[in-house]
């Protein structure tokens, strides 16, 4: 009877097994004080905020609904200064303030939150239950909303916490706030049908008063109202633009004028709808009567009247029209001379049909520009010569006495530093405006856009025709920036930099040697020619002397005449670039890249030993590199030269005392010449337009720019011309399409501001455009508010074909 019991081995029953429910209001109150949402530990409002949303988000269970519980906040402006959260007052008053000055908006703005409530209640921060099916069945409803009740007050939150119920559609939303003293119900209420009573004023006034039921006399009630009228017959507006057509394409009535005007708009008028709201900012329930029997609310007495402008989803812009039309053509394959059936009188072939045969020589060049000189002589495209040219001499200004439309005298690339505020197609690479390349673009996309491919093709080929001309008879093309292939520029235009040096080098090798030819004036040294028969023991050569220095052995140093390097367009600096990637990592392979690389070198070399007989190593890299060379000893080589298998050393070992004049040429003006024109002869489609489009992209956003455009914040880098290009397309739309919107509403406003009160001529010109009337509004808004005893006190009311009624009450708690 004395023996001990062990009290662990009695049983123990559970009886804190927390149901789904509990569980359910738990983790409510864990979100909240995990979030800091409890009066203690709110975070800082502060005065100024963005107009950026943050948000939380969590997933919840409840009798197998799945809801969302989201906190959305403003983000705030730090160092705006904040208010001083003290107590649970300060925060009440915080909220009382934000539902009265709310009343100054109207239900359908929009602030940005994911929400509407935010905008009608005028929160900063708020929490929503949102659940993923329609909480439609009471009972849920009432569960629910005391799961938040009880949640919130055991968590003793400090933000407004609403539930969506009802359809997702209906937006319609309960919410609640309360401390100590007060508590704020924000409701809402969603009917299919206006009922009789709220269908007017002095209803929706006895709905209020009723809602508030407050022991003592209130005063006046304090309504807004707003009359909404979708004016669908825009066309009354008069939109005219004045139409891009192509008639520039009609020889009678010819003029280059409009072939340079790049189209821009839209010629249908782009907009779907104007929005008028007419508006009574504030007045007293007894000062305009609104009953089911009688009303004198007139729209046409209203104080304020606004328009905002719906715009029609699809507008067909004319400049976007015409760059797709362009684009179309990227992936078009086919050699561009075949459009016109040239390709084989011109001996061209698709490479991608031959790509076995054995490449385009120098003399299958000659013979096809023999050919052409017979056969292609007689053909006929299908732009007209009346038309033809006109479009020539636009392009080709110096082709003609007294041209209409020269050359600026200075053309360059634009200053991305002068123009940092303009952006739009900015990653584009440019060429000069207003030069060949420009005027060549713009008119082969009208042609394009007027005639379809074979205008564009015909045009192309006599912009070929007509360089080959200019190289055969040694005329400069106009329109190109003076100098070498300027990387900063498109390809076309780099290529035609190309070309005007080669002719500048047929004509100074021309003049410098009279009855020669510019193949006689440098002659290619054959390995096994003779030495001594080369004039060692003379300088030739010399330009000048380097100021007072003096070579090694105590002779004077004289600076050599020198072979300009060869220049070079971009594509041909990758095709460098790739070919010494696929020489490999082998000894043979390095040596032969070291050879490529120091040409140029070489060169410089051979022309500072003819014009320094004698001289050394550190005599050359004094003149040619000042840094890595030493005073030391009359003269020696720096750091840098001196590591083993340097370059400098084998190139200075192997370079013979040749002048520049006899000197294997780094330039061959002559075979770069007739590269470049079989460049432009041989393209296919596609890359004809690859060339076109950067500068008609430019051309696009110069005419956007003008015509009040602002910038994009599109940013490119690292991705291939296609994506390029349909990103710049692109941001043109968005530009064409906001010039349009901004063309719109200066039509329909004149000097007002949309959204904001109109002038009288505005009022005017759009009861002039509806017939000096107004249809029947499409929505009625009313907002009613009071401020008694205990808070500010708000109910609005938007009707339509159905209706939505939104209030927040404060009520007491406790009694005095």
């Amino acid at each position: 009877m004395n023996e001990e019991i062990d009290e662990y081995e009695i049983y123990h029953q559970d009886f804190t097994t927390a149901s789904e429910w509990e569980v359910f209001i738990a983790r409510l109150e864990e979100l909240m004080l995990e979030w800091q949402l409890s009066k203690s530990k709110l975070p800082k409002q502060f005065l100024e905020n963005t107009k950026k949303w943050i948000t939380k988000t969590e997933d919840l269970k409840l009798h197998g609904l799945d809801f969302k519980l989201t906190y959305h906040a403003l983000e705030s402006v730090k160092g705006s200064g904040n208010i001083e959260i003290s107590d649970e007052h300060t925060l009440l008053k915080e909220l009382q303030d934000s539902i009265w000055d709310s009343t100054s908006r109207f239900m359908d703005d929009n602030d940005g939150s994911a929400f509407p409530v935010s905008n009608w209640f005028g929160l900063k921060r708020y929490i929503m239950l949102c659940p993923r099916s329609p909480l439609v069945e009471g009972s849920i409803i009432k569960l629910v909303m005391s799961s938040v009740n009880i949640a919130f007050a055991n968590a003793d939150c400090g933000v407004p916490f609403f539930v969506k119920i009802r359809e997702h559609w209906q937006h319609t939303y309960l919410g609640i706030y309360e401390d100590s003293d007060f508590k704020i119900n924000y409701d809402t209420i969603h009917l299919e049908r206006i009922s009789n009573q709220c269908s007017h004023l002095s209803g929706l006034v006895g709905l209020f008063k009723s809602k508030i039921s407050s022991p003592i006399p209130l005063d006046a009630v304090v309504i807004s109202v707003k009359f909404s009228y979708e004016l669908k017959n825009s066309d009354t507006f008069a939109w005219r633009q004045r139409l891009q057509s192509n008639e520039f394409l009609s020889i009678d009535g010819f003029d280059v004028k409009k072939l340079i005007e790049v189209p821009f708009g839209s010629e249908n008028n782009p907009i779907q709808s104007a929005l008028l709201n007419a508006i009574w900012p504030q007045f007293r329930e007894s000062a305009i009567v609104d009953s089911s029997t009688f009303s004198d609310i007139d729209p046409l007495m209203a104080p304020n009247w606004t328009i905002t402008i719906k715009m029609r989803t699809n507008i067909n812009c004319l400049l976007s029209d015409m760059i797709e039309k362009v684009m179309n053509l990227l992936d078009n394959n086919h050699l561009l001379m075949d459009v016109l059936g040239l390709s084989k009188s011109l001996g061209i072939v698709n490479p991608l049909h031959k790509i076995t045969e054995a490449p385009i020589t120098i003399s299958k060049l000659v013979k096809a520009a023999m050919r052409q000189n017979t056969t292609v002589s007689e053909f006929k495209g299908p732009i007209a010569d009346d038309l033809l040219m006109p479009l020539l001499y636009y392009v080709f200004p110096d082709a003609v006495e007294s041209s209409t439309f020269p050359y600026p005298k200075e053309l360059d690339v634009e200053n991305k530093q002068e123009n940092a505020d303009v952006k739009i197609c900015s990653y584009v690479k440019a060429s000069p405006e207003d030069g060949l390349v420009w005027r060549l673009s713009v008119t082969c996309a009208r042609l394009m856009d007027a005639g379809g491919l074979p205008y564009l093709a015909h045009f192309w080929y006599e912009f070929v025709q007509e360089l080959q001309y200019r190289w055969e008879h040694r005329i400069l093309v106009p329109g190109v920036i003076d100098g070498a292939p300027n990387a900063r520029t498109c390809l076309l235009h780099q290529k035609l930099q190309l070309l005007n040096c080669c002719i500048k080098k047929a004509v100074e090798n021309t003049t410098a040697l009279p009855g020669t030819s510019s193949e006689e004036e440098f002659f290619d040294c054959s390995d096994d020619e003779d030495e001594e028969q080369l004039p060692w023991n003379r300088p030739v050569g010399r330009l000048n002397r380097l100021e007072n220095a003096t070579l090694k052995n105590g002779a004077p140093l004289y600076v050599p005449r020198t072979q300009d390097p060869a220049p070079k367009t971009e594509d041909q600096l990758e095709e460098d670039a790739e070919l010494m990637v696929r020489l490999g990592d082998d000894a043979k392979a390095s040596e032969l890249r070291a050879r490529m690389m120091s040409a140029s070198l070489l060169s410089d070399m051979e022309a500072f030993k003819a014009a320094n007989p004698g001289a050394e190593l550190c005599d050359f890299v004094r003149w040619y590199s000042p840094r890595d060379w030493r005073p030391d000893d009359g003269g020696s080589l720096g750091d840098r030269m001196l590591l083993p298998g340097n370059p400098w050393l084998e190139a200075w070992n192997v370079a013979r005392p040749v002048p520049a004049a006899r000197q294997r040429r780094l330039f061959d003006e002559t075979r770069e010449a007739e590269q470049v024109l079989h460049f432009f002869r041989s393209r296919t489609i596609a890359a004809v337009v690859e060339l076109l489009l950067p500068a008609i992209l430019k051309a696009g956003a110069a005419k956007a720019i003008s015509e009040g455009a602002v910038g994009s914040n599109s940013s490119v880098g690292g991705i291939d011309k296609r994506r390029t290009f349909e990103i710049a397309a692109r941001d043109l739309f968005e530009a064409e399409r906001e010039v349009c919107r901004s063309k719109c509403v200066r039509k329909v406003l004149g000097n007002s501001i949309e959204g904001q009160p109109l002038d009288v001529a505005g009022r005017s010109r759009i009861l002039n455009a509806m017939g000096g009337g107004l249809p029947t509004p499409a929505r009625r808004e009313f907002t009613l508010r009071v401020k008694d005893s205990v808070g500010p006190q708000v109910m609005r009311a938007a009707l339509s074909s159905d209706m939505i009624i939104i209030g927040a009450f404060t009520e007491r708690t406790v009694c005095l």
